[in-house]
């Protein structure tokens, strides 16, 4: 991302919507010269959860016909939807914003993986038992997702070309079908896609000698290596990210044998238990037989002394 200066918003090409004017920090006059425009019409914005996806959703839009926007530029076509839904905000900011949350995207995917950043960011207490990072790493993961402004979700479903946690809006799609049909694209906006030229470390005398045609071919472009990139996580970081990959991989297997042994040792332990049980239970069984046994015997007992008495008194009497 360019550094763009403290007074930015002061050289930022912007347009009044409302009458068509492109309007210019430096506007030209009749002879080509530049007079100078004290003031930019943009202020500063707060971003509101529905301005930012808003604007993701009408970028997953475009970005499914890539050659409809490519001679109007894709974020001067995403500040005039913004506009017409009452969310004031120029080009240049709602890039920057998106790149801003393309940053915290990427970076938790090259820390986490793409499959366990998702897990992650659903259950943050899974974070704790990730034993590929750090605990400074761990902290910096914290502190992504602790952000208002993550949006991982909507990022997600931007960057996989689903609409999961993206809304359909037809009158949005409608909008942008109208606003790219009736665009002619040609010489008028061709700032745009010089901005688009730089994003591919093109030189500007390559884009010119091109001319705007290229900006819906380097947008196919840009969108087929977005999805290299989904499709194979070590594209990013062709050594950290294996090396991730490998740690995580040997600590689940780690987590997985240490469990099969816990299982194994609670099944022995459930084992000896049952054992004791039998035995308790046998032993019991026997005292509750001796006892029984005893006391059938003392049944005889009782029977032979009546007998014993009786014939003392039979004994008595003759």
């Amino acid at each position: 991302m360019r550094d763009l200066g403290p007074n930015v918003m002061d050289n930022l090409p912007v347009t009044e919507y409302n009458n068509g004017h492109r309007w210019t920090s430096q506007e030209e006059d009749g002879d080509g010269h530049n007079k100078s425009k004290n003031s930019s019409p943009w202020g500063r914005v707060k971003w509101m959860d529905t301005m930012v996806k808003l604007m993701i959703t009408t970028l997953s839009y475009l970005d499914e016909d890539d050659h409809k926007h490519a001679r109007k530029g894709k974020w001067r076509t995403v500040s005039e939807v913004m506009d017409e839904r009452g969310y004031h905000v120029s080009p240049q900011q709602c890039e920057d914003k998106f790149n801003d949350l393309n940053k915290r995207y990427k970076k938790l995917n090259e820390m986490l993986g793409r499959g366990t950043c998702c897990d992650v960011v659903e259950n943050p207490a899974l974070l704790d038992k990730i034993g590929y990072l750090d605990e400074k790493e761990k902290d910096e993961v914290r502190k992504i997702m602790s952000s208002k402004h993550l949006f991982y979700e909507e990022m997600c479903s931007y960057h996989n070309g689903n609409r999961l946690n993206l809304p359909h809006d037809p009158a949005l799609q409608r909008s942008l079908r109208i606003r790219c049909s009736d665009d002619d694209g040609h010489g008028k906006h061709q700032n745009e896609d010089l901005v688009d030229c730089e994003e591919h470390n093109m030189s500007q005398k390559d884009c010119g000698d091109r001319g705007v045609s290229l900006g819906g071919a380097l947008k196919r472009l840009r969108r087929s290596q977005n999805h290299e990139d989904l499709g194979h996580p070590n594209h990013v970081n062709e050594g950290y990210v294996p090396h991730l990959h490998k740690q995580w991989t040997e600590s689940k297997s780690l987590e997985l044998e240490e469990r099969k042994l816990q299982i194994q040792a609670e099944l022995m332990e459930l084992e000896r238990q049952r054992i004791k049980w039998e035995r308790f239970s046998q032993k019991r069984d026997q005292k509750l037989q001796i006892m029984r046994m005893e006391n059938e015997n003392m049944k005889l007992e009782n029977e032979k002394m009546k007998l014993e008495l009786r014939g003392v008194e039979l004994g008595a009497r003759f």
